[in-house]
């Protein structure tokens, strides 16, 4: 598109022509016919592509085992999030960049669903300890609904769920998904929940482990909203 400036000259492109104006001289150019491109961009476009590939895989085969509510935005964040997790080996004499997934704490804080975010309701912090046996506990205060969260109106009950999800990156189709443990527990207007500590089985080993947060919001009343702004979805803690 092009546009005419105060001084009556025309900037931008039109058709295959690109104008540009230097001083009081307007210069036309031909648009190239394509980005030329080095050896070293190509090859990061390339695994840049095959992360976000990745991360499709993964998100489509996690929703399946893990029943989160996203928003419309959630694809894209995502990607950008796991984008940050992997760590490239380059290699000059290699024509594919090599990935380790390193930085797993990078997930950490992502909210799938930004009409409720986990940090917005949940007034309350879980605490996590890896022993050296490798089991993961799990240490939730003791919680009060009207203290520690902040539901939507006529909200009386939140449901908490914590996810343990064991992530293979290196079979050859997709990412393996495993829900390795699942707590739940129920805090309601009426009952306080005690100070509780989940304990895992030992983590599988070498493979990417991340603790993904649920608090949904329930009704004894039939909510007639939209319900995505009632469940929060985060992950929480990763190795």
């Amino acid at each position: 598109m092009g546009k005419i400036n105060p001084k009556g000259q025309l900037s931008g492109s039109i058709g295959r022509f690109v104008f540009v104006n230097i001083g009081d001289m307007t210069v036309v150019r031909s648009k190239p016919s394509r980005i030329k491109q080095t050896a070293a961009t190509e090859k990061s476009a390339n695994c840049f592509g095959n992360i976000s590939h990745q991360d499709k895989l993964y998100r489509q085969s996690l929703l399946r085992h893990v029943p989160i509510t996203t928003d419309k935005t959630y694809a894209y964040r995502h990607r950008t999030y796991f984008n940050r997790m992997a760590v490239r080996n380059t290699d000059p004499m290699k024509t594919d960049t090599a990935v380790r997934w390193d930085l797993r704490k990078m997930m950490v804080g992502f909210e799938f669903n930004k009409n409720a975010e986990w940090q917005s309701i949940c007034h309350f912090f879980p605490e996590f300890i890896l022993d050296t046996t490798q089991r993961l506990s799990i240490s939730i205060p003791e919680l009060s609904l009207k203290r520690d969260f902040r539901p939507v109106a006529q909200s009386d009950r939140i449901n908490l769920t914590f996810y343990v999800i064991a992530v293979d990156m290196n079979t050859l189709s997709s990412p393996s998904v495993q829900v390795f443990a699942e707590f739940t527990m129920e805090v309601s207007s009426h009952i306080s929940s005690p100070a509780t500590i989940w304990t895992t089985e030992p983590l599988p080993p070498d493979q990417i482990i991340f603790v993904i947060g649920i608090c949904k919001m329930n009704f004894t009343k039939p909510d007639k909203d939209n319900k995505s702004h009632t469940a929060a979805s985060c992950y929480l803690w990763s190795k």
